[in-house]
């Protein structure tokens, strides 16, 4: 998918769609109590597990149910959607670093499910230090770095963790079902969360959202798509994106279909720039 700005004129309807961003989102006022709290004031009462739900979620003894912030397990079996290949193997690595551990949380954010998205650490006896689950399951190849714009803190370490586990071939990424794709071949993973990297052939701002194109041809071609209220994050970290023609860059998030594979991304966490 490839567009540049004299097409403003031709892309006035796709423009005009409203698109939620980054996957997970909030709806104000739903929810429980503690998700409608500011983060800096939000206290999280620690816990134990109760039931592992997958590699990423679990409930514990007083009813609440957790989901592993900034990452993303392989998807366990629902009624007829099929498992991830790995996924009982993520689920068994997250039973044995949480079961009959004391689990305290940081960085709670909101879910639209009513879960609680945080940072999960696990402490067996009082002398010991905690252990931060995320990074376990990161470095041991058990779930991929899954970062959202209000769930970003920790991307930066868990992203390194997850360079040596892919480079080690550790866990799901000894499984060619979870390899990085190529932005050249995205298209057969639409519908599903994928890390894709490529060169951005070109960079194109229309109407002040910016599209980062993959190849010449906008019908076809890969891009990756930012709204305008959300490069302004880009810019405070640094990142000019009217610039980045010609650079290699990887990006995770869910695949779309519109013209071709396309990936919203709302926050810099989610794209890094190789060279």
């Amino acid at each position: 998918m490839h567009i540049s700005s004299e097409m403003g004129t031709q892309l006035q309807t796709i423009l005009s769609r409203r698109t939620l961003l980054g996957g997970a989102f909030w709806l104000g006022g739903l929810g429980p109590a503690w998700a409608r709290k500011k983060k800096k004031a939000a206290q999280i009462p620690p816990g134990r597990a109760a039931r592992i739900i997958s590699g990423q979620s679990f409930t514990l003894s007083d009813g609440r149910t957790v989901r592993l912030g900034a990452i993303a397990a392989p998807r366990m079996a629902y009624q007829d959607i099929r498992g991830e290949p790995l996924a009982k193997a993520s689920r068994a690595a997250l039973r044995r670093l949480i079961t009959d551990h004391l689990l305290s949380f940081t960085d709670p954010a909101p879910d639209k499910f009513g879960r609680l998205k945080a940072q999960v650490f696990a402490q067996d006896l009082a002398t010991s230090p905690p252990v931060w689950i995320q990074s376990e399951m990161i470095k041991h190849g058990f779930a991929r770095v899954h970062t959202w714009r209000d769930d970003k803190t920790h991307a930066a370490a868990l992203l390194a963790l997850e360079i040596e586990a892919r480079a080690k071939r550790r866990g799901l990424w000894a499984e060619d079902y979870y390899a990085v794709r190529d932005a050249q071949s995205i298209g057969a993973s639409i519908g599903s969360f994928q890390i894709v990297q490529g060169r951005i052939v070109d960079a194109a701002i229309v109407r002040k959202r910016v599209y980062l194109n993959f190849g010449a041809d906008w019908r076809n071609d890969f891009t990756i798509s930012i709204a305008p209220k959300d490069a302004k994050r880009f810019e405070r970290a640094g990142i000019n994106l009217a610039g980045l023609s010609g650079a290699r860059v990887r990006a995770r998030g869910l695949i779309r279909s519109q013209n071709g594979a396309i990936l919203y991304i709302d926050h810099p966490e989610a794209l890094e720039i190789l060279e």
